[in-house]
């Protein structure tokens, strides 16, 4: 039973962490409302009807955060909060399966929860705080390894200095502002402007390559690509949740 409250606050923790990070949203604020007060009323007043609406909540969350969880599984360096959105999945989870436990368990008046008073159940726990203390440090000093370079994209096979003029992209309140920009066949640079609080990335895939620039919070990043193929091209920005309002075309003219 003490599992759900447990949840609840940590949940609302990494609520408050992701709104620092990417700004003010009310539908956050709503559910980090909610998770508190299942986590107060879980703890002063536990009953069933409590620990069922609590499992149900925690389960749309973690749904809500399963996409960036899995993201951040297969690039755990592309984002700094990686981690964050991975273990708001499995504590939410774990703390919607202690709701529906607890719920039973107190209509039903016996244990309903055994598995975790056994070898097996401490193995389990041992090997999913591992993972997440694992994916953590990859997570983190990851991104701040790359952050702290000039980036993966700079390995561009660009050998010549650009001539033409240089484009503007600015990144504001996580999203492009420029939805299209224009540059011709050769050597170009676009100038990434980020004056949000967090960090992004610019993602384009060139020559059957895929090109990522991390760009760092409050910082003006210089990308440089090879345009050799006249076309249309999409850049986006790689942080989970960030693309539906990141995403613009590059168009290539022929010189």
């Amino acid at each position: 039973m003490w599992l759900l409250p447990i949840a609840a606050f940590v949940e609302a923790f990494i609520t408050i962490l992701v709104m620092s990070s990417i700004g003010f949203i009310p539908p956050l604020v709503i559910f980090l409302v909610i998770l508190v007060a299942i986590g107060a009323l879980a703890i002063a007043r536990p009953r069933p009807r409590g620990y069922v609406a609590g499992g149900i909540v925690l389960l749309l969350f973690v749904g809500l955060n399963f996409p960036f969880a899995v993201d951040g599984l297969l690039h755990p360096t592309g984002t700094s909060h990686a981690w964050t959105d991975i273990i708001s999945v499995v504590v939410g989870g774990a703390g919607a399966i202690a709701g529906f436990a607890a719920f039973i368990e107190t209509r039903a008046r016996k244990p309903f929860v055994q598995a975790m008073r056994g070898p097996i159940g401490e193995m389990l726990v041992v090997l999913t705080i591992g993972a997440l203390v694992g994916t953590t440090y990859v997570s983190v000093l990851g991104f701040r390894a790359l952050d702290g370079t000039a980036g993966l994209g700079v390995a561009n096979d660009v050998e010549k200095a650009p001539t033409q003029v240089p484009v503007e992209l600015d990144a504001s309140g996580t999203t492009y502002v420029q939805k299209s920009l224009q540059l011709h066949t050769g050597p170009g640079t676009i100038y990434l402007v980020n004056t949000d609080a967090g960090p992004h990335t610019f993602d384009i895939d060139l020559n059957g390559r895929h090109l990522l620039y991390p760009v760092r919070a409050h910082s003006t990043t210089a990308v440089v690509l090879d345009l050799s193929t006249a076309g249309s091209y999409t850049y986006w920005c790689s942080i989970p949740g960030h693309r539906a309002s990141m995403e613009g075309t590059l168009v290539v003219n022929a010189s």
